[in-house]
């Protein structure tokens, strides 16, 4: 894209959420010289789009043609496809507020949205099998969800993660073939060309990890010294083989992230048939029968019920998706009459099959010199199976890391100096399973997580392997070189001091997914064409119905999740 309109885009989305008011941002077009554009025009339709949103917050209608619960990857990707219908009147609503912070749009201090108002704060009760530990499990409270607070990876399932899908739900349009023209269509790629499997000038920019700290490139030649194979893309080919480890794919330009949010959300607000209320929280659905009618909030302390002419779209999550169809009398019916919920859809899978990616922290090494923390702080990264011969895709994510990153009991116990870098070892192939609880029938309360990470023992034996490796590659020469001493653990482990140290190390990547599971079987929770089993206008495109988690990052999948839910909606239209 040429730099004048890469600055304009980024002035544009700066003035749609808030970040420069319009005096602003006319100077800076002048500037630039970018007058020439219609820039007095353009400044006053982006100025009033908040202000427009604002008081179509205050004068909503009776009913919308669909209704959109949620502005996370999923969601602002449905939008953005449902809004090509001028007639198409769409309500989204967002829990959290506009994503202005500055900690948002700058992606090296990313993590420190966590815990923030920002966050649904949600925690994991203590297990044994993580010592006895509670383990958060963020979520993004904000326009764009995780897109907006986390580590900015781009990462596309791989194909035998799809063709998982296909199998549980025998519906094709679920395979790799289809979801890779989807992402070819989306993408604004910038790195090398590839016809098959990169896609240019779409609304999701993303890029190589840019200038990325010498830890990155060390670390590919670390693996490289060891016979693992490094590739060009971390996407790309990589999705049809059983390893590879690569600079990684970010949405982040200029330096900034560009959110899904961006891609998809902003270019549309400006439109007529979107509305968008922030930081409104959807307490249950209005249902008649089997039929979801609509939604129920509190706005300015009163009641409010909004009618869906044609669907209500739950992308809440996998944590506040199940909550809500409990809470609207969705579930199992056991669970329900503890809270004396009534029963309209006897539903017992809903909030089980929780699943997340296991994050190790960490192995660790103190740094040679200090190194300048660069796009996300973690450029470099890769995949590999714990076990030859081992079915479906990789079940290890190896991540380099430019920060001391460790648990809180594994900081402790090693007191990494504060110039440390770690290699993580990732489980993303779990096999342990948790469910979501309500804890009361009070929309206000937070649901309760049993994650119940590393419960099975292949996950323990997988993590050793993983963690093996990291030491492995970090104690190579070409990154040994960047670093005066491996500081955890320090030596090779075994047997129990091996177990403790990846309990006790055990963390997430905040992937939960799985809670609304999709198949073709009678217990799951939605069909493949993301209808709610049991109810009339109801779906769900978040990653609550991924069968099983995809093996990567899970904003990518989100994102395809959202645009395959458009298809399928375009198609009944």
């Amino acid at each position: 894209m040429p730099l004048k309109n890469q600055l304009l885009a980024s002035l544009e989305a700066s003035l749609i959420t808030g970040r420069i008011d319009r005096r602003s941002f006319i100077r800076f077009m002048g500037a630039a010289g970018l007058f020439g554009t219609g820039v007095t025009a353009l400044a006053d339709s982006l100025d009033a789009i908040r202000s427009n949103q604002e008081a179509r917050g205050k004068n909503l209608l009776d009913a919308y043609d669909y209704i959109v619960c949620g502005t996370g990857s999923a969601g602002c990707a449905l939008v953005h496809r449902l809004a090509a219908d001028p007639d198409a009147k769409i309500l989204v609503v967002e829990a959290g507020g506009w994503d202005t912070a500055p900690a948002v749009a700058d992606p090296r201090v990313w993590f420190t949205n966590l815990g923030t108002e920002r966050d649904w704060g949600d925690v994991a009760v203590r297990s044994p099998h993580v010592n006895n530990r509670a383990i958060p499990e963020h979520m993004g409270r904000v326009v764009g969800g995780g897109s907006s607070i986390n580590a900015t990876i781009w990462a596309r399932p791989f194909r035998k993660d799809l063709d998982y899908w296909v199998d549980v739900t025998g519906d094709q349009a679920w395979g790799y073939e289809n979801a890779l023209s989807i992402y070819r269509r989306i993408e604004n790629w910038q790195g090398k060309p590839d016809a098959r499997y990169r896609g240019q000038g779409g609304p999701v920019w993303c890029q190589p990890a840019h200038d990325p700290s010498p830890l990155a490139p060390a670390m590919l030649a670390a693996c490289s010294s060891l016979g693992l194979p490094v590739l060009d893309d971390l996407n790309g080919a990589r999705e049809e083989r059983e390893s590879g480890f690569a600079l990684m794919n970010q949405i982040i330009r200029d330096g900034q992230r560009h959110s899904l949010a961006k891609a998809y959300l902003y270019p549309v607000l400006g439109q007529p048939n979107v509305t968008l209320l922030v930081n409104t929280h959807v307490d249950r659905l209005s249902i008649v029968g089997n039929t979801v009618e609509g939604i129920e909030f509190v706005q300015d302390g009163k009641p409010v019920r909004i009618r869906a002419a044609r669907e209500v779209i739950l992308a809440t999550g996998a944590i506040n998706t199940p909550k809500l169809l409990m809470l609207s009398g969705i579930g199992d019916q056991q669970e329900l009459k503890k809270h004396g919920i009534k029963t309209i859809v006897h539903s017992p899978e809903v909030g089980k099959n929780f699943q997340d990616h296991i994050l190790h922290g960490a192995c660790l090494w103190e740094a040679s010199s200090k190194f300048e923390l660069r796009n996300s702080g973690a450029s470099a990264s890769g995949f590999m199976q714990s076990a030859k011969g081992r079915a479906g895709p990789p079940d290890i994510n190896l991540v380099q890391i430019e920060l001391p990153y460790a648990s809180e009991v594994v900081a402790k116990a090693y007191s990494p100096p504060a110039t440390s870098w770690a290699l993580c070892a990732g489980l993303v192939g779990p096999k342990s399973r948790g469910h979501i609880a309500l804890r009361s029938a009070k929309a206000s309360d937070r649901p309760v997580v049993h994650a119940n990470f590393l419960s099975h023992p292949d996950d323990v034996k997988a993590l050793a392997v993983g963690i093996e490796m990291a030491r492995d590659i970090g104690n190579a020469g070409p990154l040994r070189q960047l670093s005066k001493r491996e500081v955890a653990p320090a030596k090779k482990l075994a047997g129990k001091e091996m177990t403790d140290f990846i309990r006790n190390g055990a963390t997430t990547y905040f992937h939960e997914s799985g809670t609304c599971r999709m198949g073709n079987d009678a217990r799951a929770v939605v069909d493949s064409r993301l209808r709610v089993n049991g109810m009339r206008k109801l779906r769900i495109a978040d990653s609550s119905i991924m069968p099983r988690i995809v093996s990567v990052a899970t904003m990518a999948t989100c994102a395809l999740i959202g645009e395959r839910m458009a298809e399928i909606l375009k198609t009944e239209a």
